[in-house]
């Protein structure tokens, strides 16, 4: 993604479908880097319940979230001096359909 510094992507979930962030923003553009200096992610008002963040082990274990996300709220993620955010270790959960807005600075 050298051509952006900025990515403003909205992806769909399937419900109970454990999905890779990174996964899921590359299949609207191939470009998205898999780390960025800054994410946010927000749930959506439209969708019907809270979404859920965590690493690859949500998919099997649910409990394994970093943070439940209720309508309309979002989490933001920022790069320290020694690393950035690792956009292709998060995964996101919902118990139902569930649309994310994320946003990227890279």
């Amino acid at each position: 993604m050298a051509a952006h510094e900025y990515f403003g992507i909205t992806v769909t979930l399937v419900a109970n479908t454990p999905t890779s962030l990174l996964a899921a923003l590359r299949l609207v553009d191939a470009t998205v880097p898999a780390t960025v200096r800054e994410l946010t992610i927000q749930n959506d008002m439209a969708s019907p319940d809270a979404l859920f963040i965590g690493d690859p082990s949500i998919a099997t274990s649910p409990q394994r979230c970093g943070y439940q996300l209720g309508l309309g709220d979002s989490k933001t993620y920022r790069s320290s001096s020694v690393q950035d955010v690792p956009v292709g270790r998060l995964y996101l959960r919902s118990t139902a359909a569930a649309i994310v807005n994320v946003e990227g600075w890279c």
